[in-house]
């Protein structure tokens, strides 16, 4: 697609802040916005002539790409999500429109993509689930301290009365307070899961303030 500078069309896709890229039919850049350049790190000179394989990563195989080209030859267009690659090797996700374009003859002369950058709702969204499952967490240790706990401290208390009705330094009164040792070991680990039990409830409610509405 030949653009001319002094076309409205020309500065609203130089202007645009969504990355796009327009392709030749044999799928060779020929141009790419400063938004695209920007997005991915390349220079113009490093992009123009290359194919959008520039940034491909490789969290799609061949089998997703030729579907979306089957799509675009039978539909003219495609929209998806998928996550490209930046010239440092950081991963892009975006969402892409691909769009053919034809010339006057009608025929399909190449291809227009669009790319939104969703990397921050990403990482959002992988935060709340993050969350989520800490919260989760929180609740499981707390039901398991109590009950736990509880048959825990009758225990002891069993312990500590056997322990004053036996003889001091026999080998009972050594195995009851091996007893007791072990049980307070147990019973800091739970209350290690109830500290965080309530901490994993703050950053939960902390989470969902967050959240527009």
């Amino acid at each position: 697609m030949k653009i001319d500078p002094n076309d409205v069309f020309y500065h609203c896709v130089e202007g645009c802040s969504e990355a796009i890229m327009i392709t030749d039919k044999n799928k060779i850049l020929t141009n790419v916005n400063p938004s695209w350049l920007e997005t991915y790190g390349y220079s113009h000179e490093e992009a123009i002539g290359k194919t959008p394989k520039l940034i491909r990563s490789d969290l799609q195989n061949d089998f997703f790409y030729n579907s979306m080209w089957a799509t675009i030859s039978q539909n003219g267009s495609w929209k998806g999500e998928l996550v490209n690659r930046a010239k440092d090797g950081s991963l892009v996700p975006v969402i892409l429109t691909i769009a053919s374009y034809k010339n006057a003859a009608g025929e399909v002369a190449g291809f227009m993509g669009i790319a939104v950058d969703i990397t921050t709702k990403k990482q959002l969204e992988a935060e709340v689930i993050h969350q989520d499952r800490l919260a989760s967490v929180g609740v499981l240790a707390s039901g398991l301290a109590h009950e736990v706990g509880t048959p825990l401290g009758v225990i002891r208390g069993r312990a500590e009365f056997l322990l004053m009705e036996t003889p001091e330094n026999s080998k009972s009164s050594k195995a009851l307070n091996i007893i007791m040792q072990q049980i307070d070991r147990v019973s800091h680990l739970i209350s290690t899961l109830l500290s965080f039990s309530r901490s994993t409830s703050d950053l939960n409610i902390k989470t969902y303030e967050m959240r527009p509405l």
